[in-house]
């Protein structure tokens, strides 16, 4: 059966996703009340409305921990992990392996910033798995020509968080992406729990960087895409959406009055968008 597979950013994890499920339960609750739980395809024949997962990834959640080097992890490392996901019980991705990187089971994908970098990746390397993508600012780093600005910007970034201790370099993360200040006001648990996770998100940085995968690599995959980006983002989330949309072939791109982190601060904003792109490529029925 096919399912709907959500990956979210760094320094967060599958409850990032709530919203999103909790949307599409009412979506399903209300297909069963009308005996209509069923997607309709091309060709007229109905599909049960695909089941909704939401995995926690490496060093996040209840994901695997992270075993390699920071500067050594790689996108392919963190599919290998969704993979074997079954060996961790408590992550929520455990007991549906069969939906996994290259597993028998087709998967529309949701993404968002790192997330959405990893579910590319799972794209192109499982074509014939992806029936579909959703992406919110995928943070392709790598798609970055070098020597420019947007790339001189997120290197610059990464290299402050290498060179600082654990707790300098999440507060650098988080204002990045927010505002500067924004880590200084959050709770103390949630600090605690980010500084935690701090070199995991570093890894993350390094898969997105040095990630091998060329640009015009990715007009390799042919499933429909609908890109969505935060006019308010920083300029380095913003160019990578640009130039994957520019190279997609089947990409729908568009922009959201919001910014990098809005799957999170503005859920209430994004989850329609999310549920109306999934609609678009027939993840899920019209109601």
């Amino acid at each position: 059966m096919t399912k709907i597979v959500a990956l979210h950013s760094s320094q967060s994890h599958s409850g990032q996703w709530r919203f999103l499920a909790k949307a599409l339960r009412t979506l399903r609750a209300g297909s069963e009340n009308d005996n209509t739980n069923a997607r309709p395809s091309l060709a007229g024949v109905a599909f049960p409305m695909p089941e909704f997962v939401a995995a926690d990834l490496v060093g996040y959640g209840k994901g695997a921990p992270l075993t390699k080097p920071a500067a050594e992890f790689r996108l392919a490392n963190e599919l290998a992990m969704l993979q074997n996901a079954h060996q961790f019980a408590e992550n929520p991705f455990a007991a549906h392996t069969s939906c996994a990187p290259g597993g028998p089971e087709p998967v529309f994908l949701v993404g968002h910033s790192y997330g959405g970098a990893a579910a590319l990746r799972w794209a192109l390397t499982y074509p014939e798995q992806v029936q579909g993508l959703v992406l919110y600012e995928p943070v392709s780093f790598h798609v970055l020509a070098k020597h420019t600005p947007a790339r001189q910007e997120i290197v610059d970034i990464a290299r402050q968080m290498d060179e600082r201790s654990n707790a300098e370099a999440a507060a650098a993360f988080v204002d990045y992406w927010n505002q500067p200040g924004y880590f200084a006001k959050l709770p103390e648990a949630a600090r605690t729990m980010m500084i935690a996770q701090q070199t995991k998100v570093q890894a993350d940085f390094h898969a997105l960087i040095d990630e091998p995968t060329a640009l015009a690599e990715y007009a390799a995959i042919q499933c429909p895409v609908v890109l969505f980006h935060g006019v308010q983002s920083p300029l380095s989330s913003r160019t990578v959406a640009e130039n994957l949309a520019n190279t997609l072939p089947n990409c729908i791109h568009l922009d959201v009055d919001a910014g990098h982190m809005a799957p999170l601060v503005a859920a209430d904003k994004i989850t329609p968008l999310l549920i109306n792109a999934l609609r678009s490529m027939q993840a899920i029925p019209e109601y």
